[in-house]
């Protein structure tokens, strides 16, 4: 099915250790329910497409994303949909116009919803702080905001800091955190960003931890956050619930 994606951009089932920023592709689709469908028909949709991209053995995972802190929208849920390259991502999508039953309907939202806007982002990961799987929760929370570089900066050195901080996180006990930068692709207007920073943890608890102890941590720690306020400014930040459907990406773990 094609009811998809939106990880902010991040990001469950495909996060893998990353030293430096690798560069995938992920796709955000806008949602609402049609009559009479619940979030368990947007799943099972999901969920029957990972068969047949599974089947064709085209690499690709998608998850949906439930508003949890996001502001007032005009849509019930977003599905975010992740490729590892440019290759992947339209060989699946050359699979799924050319060889899936009533594509031309999944693609905007299928039985089960309606989806009436579109994106595709450059997907880079950039630090993360592992977690044991059995402490991972099925429903995970993630965060996005819109961030602008400072004049003269460039990503590379935004996501250099970036790592530095995390190390940081991961030495004073934070844990189950990833992070990654949305760039955008296509689908675009005129963004009046530069990219869009994406926060995931891996458990709700990792996310609790975090917001207990980063404020007397960023007050122990303050050059690094004054380190990020000379490279980017941010504003905007939206929660929300993430659920992986499936992952037929190689080599990536839950």
């Amino acid at each position: 099915m094609r009811l998809i994606v939106a990880f902010f951009m991040a990001l469950a089932s495909f996060l893998t250790v990353a030293q430096e920023m690798t560069e995938m592709r992920s796709e955000f689709f806008y949602c609402t329910l049609n009559d009479g469908k619940t979030m368990e028909d947007v799943r099972e949709q999901s969920k029957q497409y990972g068969e047949f991209s599974k089947k064709n053995g085209t690499h690709y995972t998608q998850a949906i994303l439930i508003p949890m802190h996001a502001g007032e929208t005009n849509y019930d849920y977003i599905t975010w949909g992740t490729w590892p390259d440019g290759k992947a991502m339209y060989d699946e999508w050359g699979s799924f116009a050319n060889n899936y039953d009533s594509a031309a309907e999944e693609v905007t939202g299928g039985a089960a919803g309606t989806c009436r806007n579109s994106i595709a982002t450059f997907f880079n990961l950039v630090a993360r702080i592992p977690m044991d799987a059995t402490e991972r929760d099925k429903k995970r929370p993630v965060q996005f905001s819109r961030c602008s570089l400072n004049e003269g900066v460039t990503l590379d050195e935004v996501a250099a800091q970036e790592v530095k901080n995390v190390k940081q996180m991961e030495d004073a006990g934070f844990k189950g955190l990833a992070i990654a930068y949305h760039v955008p692709y296509m689908g675009f207007a005129e963004p009046d960003f530069d990219f869009v920073m994406n926060y995931y943890w891996y458990s709700f608890d990792a996310r609790a931890h975090s917001a207990q102890n980063f404020g007397a941590f960023a007050a122990e720690n303050p050059e690094g956050q004054a380190a990020m306020e000379e490279l980017i400014s941010c504003g905007g930040s939206r929660s929300f619930v993430f659920e992986t459907m499936f992952n037929n990406l190689p080599d990536t773990e839950e």
